[in-house]
C-alpha cells in the first residue's frame, strides 16, 4: 500500500515555491514573516521513498535569508 500521495517513481522528491506573506506567518526556525516574500518547501518523499500519510506532502517555510543560506551551503 502506497498511500494517497504516490505517484510512481518520481525523480523530484521536493520543490521550492516562491510566495508573498499577505498576512503574518512563522517559518519553521519560528520567525515572523509578513509583506515579504518567503519560500515554502514541498516535501513529497521521506528518505525511505514513502509518502506522507496525511496530506499530499510536507511543508518547511523559509524566509529569503534563510532559502538563500540553504543555497549557499548545499543542504537542500
Amino acid at each position: 500500500m502506497m498511500g494517497h500521495g504516490y505517484y510512481g517513481n518520481v525523480r523530484d522528491q521536493s520543490k521550492y515555491i516562491r510566495q508573498f506573506a499577505w498576512w503574518p506567518i512563522r517559518s519553521t526556525s519560528g520567525k515572523r514573516i509578513w509583506m515579504k516574500y518567503y519560500y515554502e518547501k514541498r516535501i513529497f518523499y521521506d528518505n525511505n521513498g514513502r509518502p506522507p500519510i496525511k496530506g499530499l506532502h510536507w511543508t518547511r517555510i523559509y524566509t529569503a535569508e534563510e532559502y538563500f543560506l540553504l543555497k549557499l551551503t548545499g543542504k537542500e
